[in-house]
């Protein structure tokens, strides 16, 4: 009995020492869209406690509300600051908030975030921080990395 005791106990304690992987998240993450026209910089981040998005999508910073269930992703109509830009940055945010607006479920793999659209799109975000080794938050210089590793791909 006393043996069965101590290998429970350290089998317990390895247990607790072992880290499990979940199921990646999305959530309180920021990630920045892989391959946008003409270098836009458009980026997608995620609060968790308050189911909330944000980002910048070109010109204008946008933000509201998302649901998830599961695989299953959608955003509520975004909300945008109202600033005018290059026309062609423009066209470029006009058509990634049509997309965003058009999601309906996602994948994790590894630091990237796949987004699908009902008709068939296919967003892929990396996440900011994974752009090197540390683990503080999502700032302008992991944009500029970002836009430099899709440059030299």
């Amino acid at each position: 009995m006393k043996k069965f005791l101590s290998f429970f106990t350290a089998l317990l304690l390895f247990s607790a020492c072992h880290k499990t992987e979940t199921s990646q998240s999305f959530a309180d993450r920021a990630y920045i869209l892989y391959q946008t026209p003409t270098d836009t910089k458009i980026t997608l981040g995620f609060e968790s406690k308050s189911k909330r998005f944000y980002g910048e999508s070109g010109v204008n910073r946008y933000f509201g509300n998302y649901t998830e269930q599961g695989q299953n992703l959608t955003f509520n109509p975004a909300g945008s600051t109202m600033m005018s830009g290059p026309a062609e940055q423009m066209e470029a945010e006009h058509e990634y908030l049509q997309a965003l607006s058009k999601v309906n479920r996602f994948k994790m793999e590894g630091n990237k975030l796949y987004l699908y659209t009902t008709d068939n799109q296919e967003l892929v975000f990396y996440e900011m921080t994974s752009l090197d080794n540390t683990d503080t938050p999502a700032t302008n210089r992991y944009l500029k990395k970002a836009i430099e590793q899709r440059k030299a791909q």
